[in-house]
């Protein structure tokens, strides 16, 4: 991340990104091209309407991807040109990755302001994961194991790797949700410490598309947690999920809080 006085136009943001690739990949600020595909001026975390522009930068050895100068530059070095681009349409990609820079933005606030903000106390969590890994829900979640952890004022978020189990003592009603079969709801798990994972629940029906975007028993790759609360992340393309499974706390954070909305309408 650059903080540097802000950039207002896309001449200046087209320097902005340019000398930041350069001197992160120690290359020559000439050698690389660069792109600015969006431009707009949108509301800012802070409240105040702020220039955003969305760079594309490729250098000669064929290394690519995409930044975004505004308030602070930042690369998503995680990502390529073509993975952004595979995120969606013209205008859900651009959102997508603005949404990623709000969440980098209060991440590294919140860990430059708050003492302490990346220490999940002990109790709560070893409650949550116990909640997460409940035998008797319609869904258990396995080979769990936090990932990262963030006190954002007094939101706490948790991402932890994990998957989820369907509960074969339940089935799925397209109307009431998941009910117990019976009185039995206990789902007795292989006893080796680390379960695999099929693509697919064995058991049918096959539900809709669940919470974390993935089938009951599918891969899910990261489980989100706000305060005690299981996040809803509602996407279910397969790249999207990878691609997002590199960027977890940033995805939660400004799909949480991101005050960039782009018209899906308008193109640049």
């Amino acid at each position: 991340m650059s903080k540097h006085p802000q950039v207002v136009s896309a001449a200046q943001a087209r320097d902005e990104v340019r000398d930041y690739i350069a001197q992160e990949l120690g290359i020559e600020p000439e050698s690389i091209q660069m792109r600015v595909a969006f431009n707009r001026e949108l509301p800012w975390v802070d409240g105040k309407s702020r220039p955003c522009f969305l760079v594309e930068w490729a250098e000669p050895n064929g290394r690519d991807g995409v930044a975004i100068a505004g308030p602070y530059t930042y690369n998503f070095f995680e990502l390529t040109r073509q993975e952004a681009y595979e995120l969606g349409p013209v205008n859900a990609w651009r959102q997508h990755l603005i949404n990623l820079y709000a969440g980098c933005e209060l991440v590294v606030h919140a860990r430059l302001t708050q003492p302490l903000s990346d220490a999940p106390d002990p109790v709560r969590l070893s409650v949550i994961q116990s909640a997460l890994q409940e035998r008797t829900n319609w869904r258990i979640g396995v080979n769990i194991q936090l990932r990262e952890f963030l006190r954002l004022g007094t939101q706490e978020y948790y991402i932890f790797d994990g998957h989820w189990l369907w509960n074969p003592n339940y089935r799925y009603s397209s109307v009431k949700g998941f009910i117990p079969i019976g009185e039995k709801t206990l789902f007795e798990l292989p006893k080796q410490a680390y379960i695999p994972i099929t693509n697919m629940s064995p058991f049918e029906p096959i539900p809709a598309v669940g919470e974390d975007g993935a089938y009951p028993g599918q891969l899910t790759g990261f489980i989100a947690v706000k305060d005690n609360q299981i996040l809803e992340i509602n996407e279910p393309q397969p790249y999207i999920r990878l691609l997002y499974n590199k960027l977890a706390m940033y995805y939660v954070l400004g799909r949480e809080h991101g005050p960039f909305q782009i018209e899906q309408g308008v193109a640049s």
